[in-house]
């Protein structure tokens, strides 16, 4: 269950620098994938199945869908892009996907702080 952000974060999110940000982007991607993996873990010991294969063919071998696996290796194959300092060559579409995420952070953000600003106004000096 995600934890409920408390004031105190969410204004240190608000104040974070373009760099803090990323970090924390980064540090909830490997945490996903963290995830993903204790979960296929847990699938293939279900089925006997072995986990020494890329994430890729494991996904296979569980059955889920191409489409997905498909999308989740151009995902990956990005993230080693960017990685690697080769942003401006990661495909159209993950560039759009990417830019459209990163706006509705900001938007998220933005509104947030607006709410934080509505509430200062009004509390009482003193």
């Amino acid at each position: 269950m995600p934890i409920k952000p408390t004031r105190e974060s969410i204004e240190a999110e608000l104040n974070a620098s373009e760099v803090e940000r990323f970090s924390a982007e980064v540090d909830d991607i490997l945490s996903g994938f963290d995830e993903l993996e204790a979960t296929l873990q847990a699938m293939e010991r279900d089925r006997g199945l072995s986990s020494d294969r890329p994430i890729l063919e494991r996904l296979t071998n569980l059955g889920m869908d191409p489409e997905g696996i498909d999308r989740l290796g151009e995902f990956i194959d990005a993230l080693m892009t960017i990685a690697e300092g080769k942003g401006d060559q990661i495909p159209d579409h993950i560039r759009r996907h990417l830019v459209e995420e990163e706006e509705a952070g900001l938007s998220a953000i933005d509104q947030l702080q607006d709410v934080l600003d509505a509430r200062r106004r009004k509390a009482p000096e003193g």
